[in-house]
């Protein structure tokens, strides 16, 4: 009965083991049996060439998830789309106060806020893909499967950083600009050949005209010189004629200002001289009565004179006589 008892107290022991192992292997054997996770749906009209299963899923350069499946998917009428499966684990995904995401909050829900998909390049030395989810809240959802068709939610993909380049040099207009190059690398072939026919037309001519130019310039360098002397010549007559035309008028100075106190002297006369006549034509000085008075008996003694010398005239005894007879 013993032995019974240790056997059942054994196994009862090993059972407890076997189950308490399988707990901690659950939970912290990264199963994700109590994880909280979403699966989630992306169609790519794209390449995806180095996006595999087990390639990243970031966010804004965080990984939040895997990518679980990739997977090419016809349409029957025409065309084809590349589906990627992702899961997101939501251990690396809480709220902005570090709690866990609401169980309510689905995905749909994340993007009719503006979640989108975009493939970017994670390793540009392997080429390896990511899968990059941010929010593009004026982005316009474009579903391939209309919704409520699908077994996981779908989240819009927007064309990539690359893709978007491809389409902006797609619509660059690479053969009218490669024709207008052509024409214009033809335009600055011809005119370089232009020029060159130029200069070599007129190279021997400007070598002339060179030539010409140097001579004329010794020339006139020559003329110049001798012109030099003969100027200098000039300018020292010049300066010598300048010289005795000073003496000149120095010495005349003298003579002129003497002539000047002369003239001013004479003028003061004149004027002394105006001033008495005027004094002696003025009526009402007393000068001028003096001689009217005179004047008149100078004019009573001709008038007598003349009556006299008349007199004598007609009768010569007077003289010898006296009086009339």
């Amino acid at each position: 009965m013993a032995s019974n008892r240790s056997y059942t107290i054994i196994g009862a022991f090993l059972l407890g083991a076997i189950a308490l192992t399988a707990v901690g292997i659950l939970t912290f054997g990264n199963t994700g049996l109590f994880k909280q996770q979403r699966q989630a749906v992306i169609f790519f009209n794209q390449s995806v060439l180095g996006l595999t299963n087990g390639s990243r899923v970031l966010f804004r350069g965080v990984q939040v998830g895997t990518v679980r499946h990739v997977q090419l998917r016809l349409n029957p009428k025409g065309g084809a789309r590349i589906a990627v499966t992702i899961e997101m684990s939501g251990n690396d995904v809480v709220t902005q106060n570090g709690e866990q995401l609401p169980s309510h909050l689905t995905i749909q829900q994340l993007v009719q806020r503006g979640l989108r998909a975009q493939l970017v390049v994670y390793s540009y030395v392997t080429s390896q893909l990511a899968v990059n989810l941010d929010f593009h809240p004026n982005s316009k959802p474009h579903f391939v499967v209309p919704q409520g068709q699908l077994e996981l939610p779908e989240i819009p993909a927007v064309p990539s950083e690359i893709s978007q380049l491809k389409d902006t040099v797609a619509k660059i207009p690479w053969q009218k600009t490669l024709n207008r190059v052509n024409q214009t690398m033809s335009t600055m072939v011809q005119l370089a050949q232009d020029l060159d026919k130029t200069v070599n037309e007129v190279g021997p001519n400007l070598n002339k005209t060179t030539q010409s130019t140097q001579q004329t310039l010794k020339t006139v360098q020559k003329a110049v010189a001798a012109n030099n002397k003969q100027l200098q010549a000039t300018l020292a007559s010049v300066k010598k004629l300048s010289d005795t035309a000073n003496n000149a008028i120095s010495k005349h100075d003298q003579q002129i200002d003497k002539l000047l106190a002369s003239a001013r002297k004479t003028s003061e006369n004149l004027g002394k001289l105006s001033k008495n006549l005027e004094q002696l034509t003025n009526p009402k000085s007393g000068t001028g009565q003096d001689m009217q008075s005179t004047l008149r008996d100078l004019s009573a003694a001709a008038s007598s004179l003349r009556r006299f010398s008349e007199k004598i005239e007609r009768d010569p005894h007077t003289l010898l006589y006296g009086g009339s007879r």
